[in-house]
C-alpha cells in the first residue's frame, strides 16, 4: 500500500502542475482577450470621431507597464503635435499618478507633461513640472532652457537670474547668453532712470557670464555718454567691434560722436579705414567717404568710392556715388535725372528689411534684441550683401 502511495504521488504531482499551468494560460487568455477588446473598441471610438472615450479605453488597454510606456508616449505626442493639447495633457497625467514607474519613465512624464503646459499658455503649471526635473541628468538641462523660456515671455527677469548657479554649472553658453541679457533687461530699466552705478554693476555681471554679449557694452557706452566719459564709451564702442562685427554698423554714428566730443576725429576715421577693408560694410565706407571728401576733395572720394564699388557693389554705396555725381554735376537736366534715380533707390531700400536673424532669418526693418519669431537673444543684424551692408 505505502509502495503504491510513493507510485502515485509524482503522477498526482504532474497532474496538479499541469492542470495549475492549464488554468494560468486560461486566465492569461481571458485577460489577453479582455484586453483586445478593450483595444478594439478605443480604436473603434477613435476611428469615430469619438476620441475622448477612445483616449480612455486605450488607457485602459495599454496598462502601465513598461513594455507599454512608450506606447502612451507616443500616443501623447501624437495628440500634442495634431494640437490636441487636452488629450495629451490628459496621457501625460495619467502616467505621472502612476507610482510604479520606473525613475527616467516619471521624470520623461513630469518633463512632457511641463511641454504640454507651455504649449497651453499655462506658464505656473509648466513652471513647476520643469523645476521638479532640474536635477534630472536627462532633462535638467532642456527643463532649464523651458524655464528661461518662461521668464523671458513673463519678462520675469529676476526668476531667471535665480538659477545662475544652476546656469554656470552646465557650463551651456546658449544658456549663460541667455542670462546676460536678462541683466541686460535690468540694466535697460535702471538706465532710463539713469542709475549710474546700478547700470554699471548689472552690465559687468552680464560680461562675467557673457563676455561676447555687444549689448552689455552698447548699454554701457550709453550710461557713459550720459555722463560725458566719452573716452570709456568709446572703448565700448570698439569693444563691440571685436565682440561683434556683424552689429558693429549701428554704432559708427555714435562712436564718431564720442570722438568728436574728444577732438580725436583722425583717429576715429584710421579706425573706420581699417573697420572697412576688415569687413566691407557699407556703413564704414560712406562714414570713410566723408573724411575723403572733407580732407581732400569730392573727386578723391569719388575715386575711391568707384574703386570700392568695383570690388564689392552695394545699393547703398551707388546710391552715394550718384549723390557725388550730383553735386559735381553743371548740368540741371543731368542733375535732375540723377535725382530720379536717387529717390527710386532710396524708395526701394526703404522697402527692404534693415535686419535679418541670424538664426531663424525673420527680417524687420525695426531693430530688436531678442527675435520675434525665435526669441534668440542679439540675433537681428544689419542685412549683408547687395542691398545692406
Amino acid at each position: 500500500m505505502l509502495e503504491l502511495l510513493f507510485l502515485l504521488l509524482p503522477i498526482a504531482m504532474g497532474y496538479g502542475w499541469f492542470m495549475g499551468r492549464n488554468s494560468i494560460k486560461q486566465k492569461d487568455q481571458s485577460a489577453k482577450q479582455d484586453l483586445s477588446i478593450k483595444y478594439s473598441t478605443g480604436l473603434n471610438y477613435l476611428l469615430s470621431n469619438q476620441q475622448d472615450k477612445a483616449i480612455d479605453y486605450l488607457l485602459e488597454a495599454l496598462r502601465v507597464e513598461d513594455d507599454t510606456v512608450e506606447a502612451h508616449f507616443a500616443m501623447a505626442n501624437l495628440f500634442r503635435r495634431r494640437g490636441e493639447l487636452d488629450r495629451a495633457l490628459k496621457v501625460h497625467e495619467y502616467l505621472v499618478r502612476q507610482s510604479h514607474l520606473p525613475t527616467q519613465d516619471k521624470q520623461q512624464a513630469v518633463f512632457e507633461l511641463g511641454k504640454d503646459f507651455l504649449s497651453a499658455g499655462l506658464y505656473d503649471r509648466a513652471e513647476k513640472m520643469f523645476t521638479k526635473v532640474l536635477k534630472s541628468k536627462t532633462y535638467g538641462l532642456k527643463a532649464l532652457t523651458y524655464l528661461l523660456q518662461i521668464y523671458q515671455s513673463t519678462k520675469d527677469w529676476q526668476q531667471g537670474i535665480a538659477l545662475k548657479k544652476v546656469i554656470v554649472k552646465t557650463k551651456d553658453k546658449r544658456l549663460l547668453h541667455t542670462l546676460a541679457n536678462f541683466y541686460c533687461e535690468l540694466a535697460t530699466t535702471a538706465l532710463e532712470k539713469d542709475e549710474f552705478i546700478e547700470v554699471l554693476e548689472l552690465l559687468e555681471n552680464a560680461l562675467s557670464y557673457d563676455p561676447n554679449s555687444c549689448r552689455a557694452n552698447w548699454l554701457m557706452a550709453q550710461i557713459y555718454e550720459n555722463h560725458q566719459q566719452y573716452r570709456e564709451a568709446s572703448q565700448c564702442y570698439r569693444d563691440i567691434y571685436q565682440q561683434d562685427k556683424d552689429f558693429f554698423p549701428e554704432v559708427i554714428e555714435p562712436m564718431h560722436a564720442c570722438y568728436m566730443h574728444q577732438d580725436i576725429e583722425e583717429e576715429f576715421f584710421t579706425f573706420i579705414r581699417k573697420v572697412y577693408e576688415e569687413t566691407g560694410s557699407s556703413s564704414a565706407l560712406l562714414k570713410y567717404l566723408t573724411h575723403l571728401e572733407a580732407r581732400y576733395g569730392i573727386n578723391k572720394a569719388k575715386e575711391f568710392l568707384l574703386s570700392a564699388l568695383k570690388r564689392r557693389p552695394t545699393i547703398r554705396g551707388f546710391k552715394h556715388f550718384v549723390k557725388m555725381q550730383m553735386t559735381d554735376s553743371q548740368d540741371s537736366h543731368q542733375s535732375e535725372g540723377l535725382d530720379v534715380i536717387k529717390e527710386l533707390i532710396s524708395a526701394y531700400l526703404n522697402m527692404r528689411p534693415r535686419y535679418t536673424c541670424h538664426t531663424c532669418g525673420f527680417n524687420s526693418s525695426t531693430h530688436y534684441w531678442s527675435c520675434p519669431s525665435c526669441h534668440g537673444w542679439e540675433q537681428l543684424k544689419p542685412v549683408r550683401g547687395l542691398e545692406g551692408e
